[in-house]
């Protein structure tokens, strides 16, 4: 054991599959790898408007998200493979090129297919958050309060970008 691990937390009910839920949030951190380079991108696209701030702002909050999760998964003893961080980090730099909007144009469609990729990013986040709550009371180490505190948050993201959305729609498809 390295100094960065943590021992597995006994667990109180044999009907939790810790590989099952290993995976889970493995796949959940792999996936959110390219969420903070994508909302940074989209703080570009809006850059000069009072929406960049706010898409930056969401930025800083989906990276202490996903060092929330990376922290959860060392928390309960469990590891994540070297081709899930390989792949995350792959994932990341592609989400900083910004395949969805390449050329950061705020009035084509892809200004807001790139909204409803953040969008749909917060969420699966915030299901994410949503089980664990549930899950909680199953899973020693996992903390009710703190999960509900992440989805709330979560939610909130959600609510901004959506915003964003309702603040730029008609201008965009209105002309």
């Amino acid at each position: 054991m390295t100094g960065h691990e943590h021992p597995r937390p006994e667990s109180t009910s044999a009907a939790v599959d810790e590989q099952m839920l290993e995976d889970y949030l493995n796949q959940h951190l792999l996936g959110s790898r390219p969420g903070v380079p994508a909302f940074r991108a989209a703080a570009d696209t809006w850059e000069g408007t009072p929406q960049h701030a706010v898409l930056a702002r969401l930025a800083d909050g989906v990276q202490a998200s996903q060092d929330d999760l990376e922290e959860l998964i060392t928390r309960l003893g469990f590891r994540t493979p070297v081709r899930d961080r390989a792949a995350g980090a792959v994932a990341a730099a592609g989400g900083r090129l910004n395949p969805v909007n390449a050329v950061r144009a705020k009035g084509s469609g892809w200004t807001q297919v790139e909204l409803d990729v953040l969008t749909g990013a917060l969420q699966g986040q915030s299901e994410m958050w949503r089980i664990l709550e549930r899950l909680a009371p199953h899973v020693p180490g996992l903390d009710a309060e703190e999960a509900r505190g992440l989805l709330e948050q979560t939610r909130e993201y959600l609510a901004e970008v959506q915003r964003v959305t309702d603040e730029t729609l008609l201008r965009r498809f209105l002309g």
